[in-house]
């Protein structure tokens, strides 16, 4: 289940204070304990260092799209090729698997380019209502040809606090939400393979934004 080469995902949570995210390369797996590269801050792009007990929610996704979840703490270090952590690890019978509405899911409008995987409709622009790591929903124009259980592009550029990523998935489309009292139709999309380097950019995205409305009270 989880592999050698792994992108593993760790959260630390204290309470009162904001949930810090990192992310390490799992180098070798053992019966009971994980070795990994020096953890990233998602956020600020460096490594961290970590005392003996630190303890993390640890996830990843595996190549069938499937994420679990468990919990971990650091036990000690070593020095091979490269300096490594020693993480618990409780094995994979006690993983424990994410749903999809688990991922962090802001309300954010980014632009967003629709195009489609057979030639069903002119490509559009749209703009998302909300966005999480597993898809995210758009405000269709009025004029459009979307329909349940189409398959799409989607393009879109995520601003990151110090750069702008390119993200480029294919989707399904859910469903299409009606508007109502003049509003535009909706339509969530499902992302359907989502590469390792997209689904990070969007983890730290959702994370950013959710720091920012924080930070101005509105979550």
């Amino acid at each position: 289940m989880i592999k050698i080469g792994e992108t593993l995902f760790l959260d630390i949570r204290k309470p009162g204070q904001e949930a810090q995210k990192f992310q390490c390369k799992v180098e070798d797996i053992r019966e009971d304990h994980l070795l990994v590269t020096y953890p990233s801050n998602l956020r600020t792009n460096k490594s961290e260092f970590f005392m003996v007990g630190t303890k993390f929610y640890a996830h990843f996704t595996t190549k069938e799209k499937i994420t679990y979840k468990f919990r971990t703490e650091m036990t000690d270090r070593k020095k091979e090729h490269i300096p490594l952590l020693i993480l618990s690890f409780p094995g994979e019978n006690n993983l424990e698997k994410i749903q999809r509405r688990e991922f962090v899911r802001v309300d954010t409008s980014i632009d967003t380019a629709i195009h489609p995987s057979d030639y069903q409709f002119q490509p559009f622009t749209a703009i998302t209502s909300d966005v999480s790591a597993g898809g995210c929903a758009i405000i269709l124009p009025e004029q459009h040809r979307l329909k349940e259980g189409m398959e799409v592009n989607c393009w879109m550029v995520l601003p990151l606090k110090d750069q702008h990523r390119y993200v480029k998935q294919k989707a399904r489309v859910i469903r299409i939400i009606k508007g109502e009292n003049g509003k535009r139709d909706k339509a969530p999309l499902q992302f359907m393979k989502i590469t390792e380097r997209d689904k990070q950019h969007m983890l730290r995205f959702c994370f950013e934004e959710q720091l920012m409305l924080k930070k101005k009270g509105l979550l």
